[in-house]
């Protein structure tokens, strides 16, 4: 298969790299490598995006889900390396090294086992490069040496020798270190090299003999003194016959030595030594040193490290941990080189996923970066740290006191409001396990900024996270139905989620929220006013969930729960909603609670009230004062004779 690898830091310039699926990231960081080296940029750090999501070196083409002529971005570890260096880094050098006109050493961009690994494949393909030109130098050899056989005494030798040598002219594979291998001969490398060795070996044998009965014959006939004395039935065609044969077979043992060695040299790949030296585990202490005391590039890359290692096994978490990784995380996770405060924070995500580690990186205060990574300026830190946090607090129900202590809320508010979409979902799951501990659930019900954050989050576009912050809502509304009630724009999204969806879940979690604006008479009013309430409401009994119907009935009848309530309830036309709900009632609850509603609205009390506010010039409000201030305890007693299905 065939990649097309892009970067913005080569703007003209469109990789190709042929693989195949079974092949991983780090063979493709390999011929990478290979490029770059030759542009001279090998100390480039980078790493692969596909289809938004970033690429692990372990993981193959398969597993990544990467096909044929798939296009992959090559994002630098770092937008702009001047800026990312550490300022204290730098008061910390001499007065010579501060001076503008010298070049800042920000490290090494890759490791010394890669570039060792990368420096003895370079020399492997260049040797092999240097042996294919050399046996196709004997295959032109050879074919001087066929022409020179016809002056010989067994001139036939020509037939098999020309075989040989054909085949090798046409089979020999063609390669550049830089182009690799050009042509079909390519494909079937090894195949040549098999074929072409036992050619080469038969014809060696055969040249060599031939040598040897020619010089055994020139022995018999005295052909010792040559050329100063000529023998009894020494010619100068015997001689030659001999010398020709031992030439030849010398030029052939080479050729089979040589074809011998090319298909050794054939068993390396390009990416076998550097994937190694990506792929397998460094030495811990190697990398905890270099996140110690290394410079900007060496403590990236030992971050990238951690969090590579981190994700191959539990096992290596643990090594991780017990070398002092964690403290070393947690610094570099407020770097100020963003992408060594990136890989830091995906590397105790990683980490976080074991229940263990959570409980050592609560106590050491690892909490407290990771709730001031959530104001990074990167949407990719700020999801990796919410991801981290995710796992605490889905994890452990004692560990969740530490995400909100120290302005925790309010770092997850930030969140939630600035974070992108992916963002946003993880903090509204965060959000929703805060709010199943009471304690918390409390204070966040005191606060009115997470009750904010959370309206924000319900008009996200994924469903889920509408879903969770609602959850959430109706988890602070049981806690304290004044603040959620309070959320003027909350009651606008809930009257407006029909025109926006028709999911059947966030219409249920809408009802019961919409159930707590109902509790006073100024919200029940308020809700009145509203146009889209009788149409929501309408929608909402047209569902086939049974529990949403009985919601939406509670709802109204909590509405009509004083003379002037029901009077605005009547002129509206909410009797319509009863209607259908007792006409298409699934559960008997529910035709209860919209026959209850219906008898209501049509006792007497309720005809007076409807005629006393379509034929009044007055104020709707103080009609409905006046009405409640003379009749509630013969609603009270209406509302007792509706509950009886006529």
């Amino acid at each position: 298969m065939l990649l097309y690898v892009q970067s913005k830091s080569f703007p003209h310039k469109t990789f190709v790299v042929k693989c195949k699926t079974t092949d991983t990231i780090a063979r493709v960081r390999a011929h990478m490598l290979y490029s770059l080296y030759d542009m001279g940029r090998v100390q480039h750090q980078f790493r692969f995006r596909y289809k938004g999501q970033y690429l692990r070196d372990p993981y193959t083409m398969e597993e990544c889900k990467i096909v044929d002529h798939a296009v992959i971005t090559m994002v630098p570890m770092a937008k702009r390396q001047e800026s990312l260096v550490d300022l204290q880094q730098r008061l910390m050098e001499s007065t010579d090294d501060l001076d503008p006109s010298h070049e800042l050493d920000l490290g090494k961009g890759q490791t010394d086992e890669v570039m060792k690994a990368l420096e003895k494949e370079m020399k492997i393909f260049s040797r092999r490069e240097k042996m294919l030109a050399g046996l196709e130098g004997l295959l032109t050899a050879q074919m001087m040496l066929i022409l020179l056989a016809v002056f010989t005494h067994y001139w036939y030798s020509i037939f098999w020798s020309g075989v040989s040598w054909l085949y090798g002219y046409l089979r020999c594979p063609k390669y550049s270190r830089v182009g690799g291998f050009t042509g079909i001969a390519g494909l079937k490398r090894r195949q040549f090299c098999v074929v072409y060795g036992i050619m080469s070996l038969i014809n060696f044998g055969v040249s060599l003999g031939l040598g040897i009965y020619t010089a055994l014959n020139l022995v018999s006939l005295q052909c010792l003194s040559y050329p100063t004395e000529l023998g009894t039935g020494c010619t100068h065609a015997e001689v030659y016959t001999a010398g020709f044969y031992f030439l030849h077979a010398l030029v052939m043992l080479c050729s089979n030595v040589l074809t011998w060695v090319i298909l050794h040299n054939f068993k390396y790949e390009v990416g076998d030594l550097i994937e190694k030296a990506l792929v397998l585990t460094r030495d811990i202490e190697k990398v905890m040193e270099a996140a110690r005391t290394g410079k900007v590039k060496e403590r990236r890359t030992a971050a990238y490290e951690m969090a590579t290692m981190a994700a191959s096994g539990d096992d290596n978490k643990f090594r991780i941990v017990a070398e002092g990784g964690l403290e070393l995380l947690i610094a570099m996770g407020l770097s100020t080189d963003a992408a060594t405060q990136e890989y830091s924070t995906e590397a105790m995500a990683e980490l976080l996923t074991v229940p263990a580690i959570q409980d050592k990186f609560v106590e050491m205060g690892g909490v407290r970066t990771l709730t001031a990574v959530l104001h990074a300026h990167d949407q990719r830190v700020v999801k990796e740290a919410a991801t981290a946090l995710s796992y605490i607090v889905s994890d452990s129900e004692e560990n969740k006191p530490a995400i909100v202590a120290d302005h925790g809320l309010e770092d997850l508010c930030h969140a939630a409001r600035h974070g992108g979409k992916d963002v946003q979902s993880i903090v509204s799951g965060v959000f929703l396990e805060l709010a199943f501990n009471p304690d918390i659930r409390a204070q966040m019900a005191s606060l009115n900024s997470p009750a904010q954050a959370l309206v924000h989050l319900c008009r996200s576009s994924d469903t889920d996270t509408q879903r969770f912050a609602l959850q959430t809502l109706e988890l602070l509304a049981i806690e304290s139905s004044s603040t959620i009630s309070a959320q003027e724009e909350l009651l606008d999204y809930l009257l407006s989620l029909p025109v926006h969806t028709m999911d059947t879940r966030l219409y249920l979690l809408a009802g019961k929220i919409l159930l707590y604006f109902t509790e006073t008479q100024e919200s029940c009013e308020h809700l009145l006013d509203s146009d889209r309430l009788k149409d929501t409401l309408f929608q909402f009994s047209r569902t086939s969930d049974l529990v949403l119907q009985k919601v939406t009935a509670k709802i109204i009848l909590a509405l009509i729960d004083t003379p002037h309530l029901l009077m605005r309830a009547q002129h509206l036309g909410f009797q319509d909603i009863f209607l259908h709900i007792r006409n298409n009632a699934l559960d008997r609850d529910a035709w209860n609670m919209a026959d209850q509603g219906l008898a209501l609205m049509q006792s007497e009390h309720a005809h007076k009230a409807a005629k006393g506010i379509m034929g009044s010039q007055g104020s709707l409000k103080d009609k409905g004062r006046g009405s409640f201030s003379s009749g509630r305890s013969q609603s009270t007693t209406s509302l007792d004779k509706g509950a009886r299905p006529s």
